[in-house]
């Protein structure tokens, strides 16, 4: 079996080479990396004992299989399931954290990080597409829509009513208020300004600059070009792929693709180096 430590150094590694190529990259981790790296963590796989190994290929098929859902229907990058399935292979089971003695209960490593990813992907949103968007004058003197104002305020009082939930079950405690009035506030955020957020992601180009697996951002298009381009093209979605291309690679009018969209391998890095210290975040506010 390898070493425990060992295992830990492989995956740091690879979760920080891959968002390394997803921050410096275009967030394009290249193909040989990220399935000469999930060999890499299968073989490891086969070396934990049978019941481990077991738990292990089962929740990164579930993956697997959810990711590529995901995948199809354009909300998620195929590395970036690859990517977890990888990391649940490599450290199926939450070991104690570092920093912490809360009890893990033997959950998958990978719901630690999930839980944390989420967290990191919605506060790094706020921290630094919103701050851009200011920047830009994107925000300044625009309105939010009421709808919208109303969904961040009615997110924002539910998380509020959770933490008194919460607080009457377990008492006043400062790390679960922090980490729910700070995951209600930029949740809260991201709804009210989800346009000016998303602009700094979106880039305008010609049909025929795509490349298979871009994203169009559907969201920004007016009905008369989604109608435009549903009738050039049976394959018209979120995801590119090559048939598209080559039904509207001629087109002669700009579309909007996520270019600079949220780099999750490097939230997906943090939230293993967490998980790691703290373990589930979860548990600090259930427990």
């Amino acid at each position: 079996m390898i070493p425990f430590l060992w295992r830990i150094a492989i995956l740091l590694l690879v979760t920080l080479a891959y968002a390394v190529f997803d921050v410096f990259n275009r967030r394009n981790v290249p193909d040989v990396f990220v399935y000469a790296i999930l060999v890499i963590a299968l073989l490891v796989t086969f070396t934990y004992s049978v019941r481990t190994m077991e738990i292990s290929l089962a929740v990164a098929a579930i993956i697997m299989a959810a990711g590529y859902v995901l995948y199809r229907k354009g909300i998620m990058g195929a590395g970036d399931f690859l990517e977890f399935a990888t990391i649940s292979l490599l450290l199926p089971i939450q070991p104690s954290p570092i920093l912490s003695g809360l009890p893990q209960f033997n959950f998958p490593f990978i719901f630690s990080v999930f839980i944390a990813t989420g967290y990191a992907a919605v506060i790094g949103m706020v921290s630094y597409y919103l701050f851009r968007a200011c920047r830009m004058g994107y925000v300044r003197g625009s309105k939010i829509e009421r709808r919208k104002l109303y969904e961040g305020i009615g997110i924002f009082v539910a998380y509020l009513l959770l933490l008194a939930f919460l607080t009457y079950l377990t008492g006043v405690r400062i790390v679960t208020i922090a980490l729910v009035l700070i995951i209600g506030v930029a949740s809260a955020l991201t709804i009210m300004f989800d346009k000016p957020i998303n602009r700094q992601m979106v880039s305008y180009i010609y049909p025929s600059k795509l490349t298979p697996e871009d994203m169009l951002a559907t969201n920004f298009m007016s009905k008369s070009d989604m109608g435009f381009f549903e009738k050039k093209s049976k394959h018209f979605g979120r995801l590119v792929t090559k048939e598209l291309i080559r039904d509207v690679k001629d087109v002669k009018r700009k579309i909007p693709v996520y270019t600079s969209g949220v780099p999750l391998a490097l939230f997906a890095f943090i939230a293993v180096v967490v998980s790691l210290l703290f373990g589930n975040l979860l548990l600090y506010v259930i427990i």
